[in-house]
C-alpha cells in the first residue's frame, strides 16, 4: 500500500514486514532537514512500534507520523491496530522498550480493544547547516595577510 503524506503528516498501512522498509525510506524523506540523531531515532521508534504489531499478530496496522508543535518541533508516531499492548520487559520485547526509553521523550498506550493505539513523541532537531568553507586565494585565506606583507 502506498504512502498517506500530506503537509505534517505521513500515513502507511502495515500488512507485511515488508512495508516497514518502504516507510523508513518514506519517513527520512518526510524528515529531511533533521540532524543524523533525529532520523535515526524516529526509524528505531518506527521499528520498534512496528514490531510490537508484527510480534503480537494485530496486522493490519496503521502507523502514523505527524510533526506537532509550533515550529514542527515534535513528532509523534503512533501505531494502531486492534488490540495492540504495550511492551514488557518480561514479553520478549526488552530492545524495543529499550529503544523507546532511550529515544522518546513520551510514550505510552491509548485506547482500547478495536481502538488501541501505540505512541511515541520525540523532539526534533532541525541539521545546522553545514558551514560554509573558507574561500583560500593562493593559499591564504582571506581574512589574513600573508606572512610577509606588514
Amino acid at each position: 500500500m502506498s504512502d498517506f503524506w500530506i503537509d505534517n503528516a505521513l500515513q502507511r498501512v502495515l500488512s507485511h514486514p515488508t512495508d516497514v522498509r518502504r516507510l523508513r525510506e518514506s519517513a527520512a524523506a518526510f524528515l529531511d532537514g533533521c540532524t543524523v540523531e533525529t532520523v535515526t531515532d524516529a526509524l528505531l521508534v518506527i521499528d520498534a512500534l512496528a514490531s510490537a504489531a508484527y510480534d503480537q499478530g494485530r496486522l493490519p496496522a496503521t502507523l502514523r507520523l505527524v510533526r506537532e508543535g509550533t515550529q514542527s518541533d515534535w513528532l509523534r508516531i503512533s501505531l494502531a491496530a486492534p488490540g495492540v499492548e504495550l511492551p514488557s520487559a518480561d514479553s520478549g520485547f526488552g530492545t524495543g522498550l529499550h529503544v523507546l526509553t532511550t529515544c522518546a521523550a513520551l510514550w505510552g498506550r491509548s485506547g482500547d480493544g478495536d481502538h488501541a493505539a501505540l505512541w511515541a513523541h520525540l523532539p526534533l532537531a532541525a541539521a545546522v547547516p553545514a558551514a560554509l568553507p573558507v574561500a583560500f586565494t593562493h593559499g591564504v585565506a582571506p581574512d589574513h595577510r600573508p606572512a610577509a606583507h606588514p
